[in-house]
C-alpha cells in the first residue's frame, strides 16, 4: 500500500515571516484546500487525488498545525487568512476557488471577506458563520461543542493530552461522525505523528483562544457585509441535529445574510469529517459546483 503522506509533492513557502507547509498537485484552475482541526494537510487525502485530475489543488497546513511551523503568536483569523492569501499570491493565481471544512471555514470566510475579488467559488463544509457562536447557545449545542470552551483554557489541555494524542484523537473522530468511520491504524498514525511534534497541541488550541478573545471584533466589525461569491454548503445529520437544538431553520439561511448565493446540500446520515466519511458524493459535489 503507497503511503498516501509521501505520494504527492510537499513544499514550504515562507510566509509572514514564518514557513508554511503544503500539498500541491495536478494542473488547471487553481482551489485552495482549508482543513480545520483536528485535521492538517491529510484530512483531504480523499479528495487531493480525485480533484487534482481537473485543478491544480493546493492544500497548506494552517500555521501551528501539521508541518507548517507553530509560532506563539499570529492564530486569529485575520492572520491565518493572511497566510493563505501570501501563498495565492506567490505560487501566482489572481483568483482562486476555496474550499473549507471545519476552523477552516473561518479562515476561507476571512479571506473572502479581506480579498473578495479573489474568490471565484467557495465550498464550506459543516459549518456555521462565526457570528453564530457568538451568541446565546443551547445547552444541546454547548454539550456538543464541549471542545470549544476545553481548548479555549490556556496550558491545560496540552497538559492532559500530551501523551495521550491517540486515545484523544481517536475520541474526536468517533464522536464526530454518524457512520462510525474507522480509521485504520495507518490513518490514526498520520494523526498522532502531526499532532505529537512540539507545539501542535498548542497551535490547534490557540485558534479556539483566538476565537474567544481576539476575533470577535473584527467579525462584528464585518457583521453587515454581503458578499457575491458564488458558495456550496454541504451538511449531514449531526448538523441538522444540532440546528434544530439550537432551534434554527433551514441550514441554508444561516449563511444566506452573508453569501446571498449560497445553495446547500444535505448529503445524507454524516457527521462532521463530510470530505473522509463521504468522500466520493463530496467529490462529486465539488467537481459539479466548481466547474459550473
Amino acid at each position: 500500500m503507497v503511503n498516501e503522506a509521501n505520494q504527492w509533492e510537499h513544499r514550504m513557502a515562507a510566509v509572514n515571516g514564518i514557513n508554511i507547509h503544503y500539498v500541491i498537485e495536478g494542473q488547471g484552475e487553481p482551489v485552495v484546500f482549508i482543513h480545520g482541526w483536528p485535521e492538517f494537510w491529510y484530512g483531504w487525502r480523499r479528495q487531493i487525488p480525485v480533484l487534482s485530475e481537473r485543478y491544480q489543488v493546493i492544500v497548506p497546513d494552517l500555521r501551528g498545525f501539521g508541518y507548517s511551523d507553530k509560532p506563539l503568536h499570529g492564530y486569529d483569523t485575520k492572520s491565518a487568512a493572511s497566510d493563505i492569501y501570501e501563498l495565492v499570491k506567490q505560487l501566482g493565481h489572481q483568483q482562486v476557488s476555496i474550499v473549507a471544512h471545519d476552523i477552516g471555514v473561518r479562515v476561507a470566510y476571512r479571506f473572502t471577506l479581506d480579498h473578495e475579488e479573489m474568490v471565484s467559488r467557495m465550498v464550506l463544509l459543516d459549518s456555521t458563520p462565526p457570528m453564530e457562536q457568538l451568541g446565546p447557545q443551547a445547552p444541546t449545542v454547548v454539550r456538543e461543542r464541549w471542545h470549544s470552551y476545553f481548548h479555549q483554557q490556556f496550558d491545560l489541555p496540552e497538559k492532559l493530552i500530551e501523551g495521550r494524542e491517540e486515545a484523544y484523537l481517536r475520541h474526536i473522530f468517533k464522536d464526530w461522525t454518524v457512520n462510525k468511520y474507522p480509521p485504520s491504524a495507518a490513518e490514526v498514525g498520520e494523526y498522532v505523528r502531526a499532532y505529537s511534534q512540539p507545539g501542535a497541541l498548542r497551535g490547534g488550541f490557540s485558534y479556539y483562544r483566538a476565537a474567544a478573545y481576539e476575533d470577535p471584533p473584527h467579525w462584528q466589525a464585518d457583521a453587515d457585509r454581503v458578499l457575491q461569491t458564488p458558495v456550496l454548503f454541504l451538511y449531514g445529520s449531526r448538523r441538522i441535529n444540532t440546528a434544530q437544538a439550537s432551534g434554527a431553520g433551514p441550514l441554508d439561511d444561516a449563511w444566506r445574510s452573508v453569501f446571498p448565493k449560497v445553495r446547500g446540500k444535505d448529503m445524507g446520515n454524516y457527521g462532521h469529517f463530510l470530505q473522509w466519511e463521504a468522500p466520493d458524493k463530496v467529490n462529486q459535489e465539488l467537481i459539479s459546483f466548481l466547474s459550473e
